[in-house]
């Protein structure tokens, strides 16, 4: 169960936004797809940061939601990432430290899927 790697866990169906982008452009794009985090990509397709929903919290209350704030403003930058191949044995370490969204990235930097702890979860109580 542990030596399970990443790749059969992740999501592939990302949501992304080019560096540059108003937040409430993020805001608008994480609303229609559900999702809790949104991976910001440099124009090669390159991981630039992440934001989370946690992080619009943030913004909203420091800012006025509506202004042009562009997203690296307020993202994460010191994503901590993680390899298709790496095991939820690895996982561990970085969601004890409260990570909750690691993208999967290729030996680029681009990002192929996304691991959450709900993911992980699930993984885990289905092996039981």
């Amino acid at each position: 169960m542990k030596d399970v790697p990443v790749d059969r866990l992740m999501s592939t169906d990302l949501t992304t936004i080019e560096r540059g982008a108003a937040a409430a452009e993020a805001a608008e794009k994480m609303r229609e797809t559900g999702v809790s985090s949104i991976l910001v990509v440099e124009p090669d397709g390159a991981l630039a940061g992440l934001i989370t929903a946690t992080d619009f919290v943030a913004l909203v209350r420091d800012n006025d939601p509506k202004d042009r704030t562009p997203v690296e403003a307020f993202m994460t930058t010191d994503v901590v990432t993680v390899g298709r191949e790496d095991t939820v044995a690895e996982l561990a370490e970085p969601t004890a430290h409260g990570y909750t969204h690691l993208p999967v990235t290729d030996g680029d930097g681009r990002p192929i899927g996304m691991v959450s702890t709900t993911d992980l979860t699930a993984h885990l109580s289905k092996a039981r």
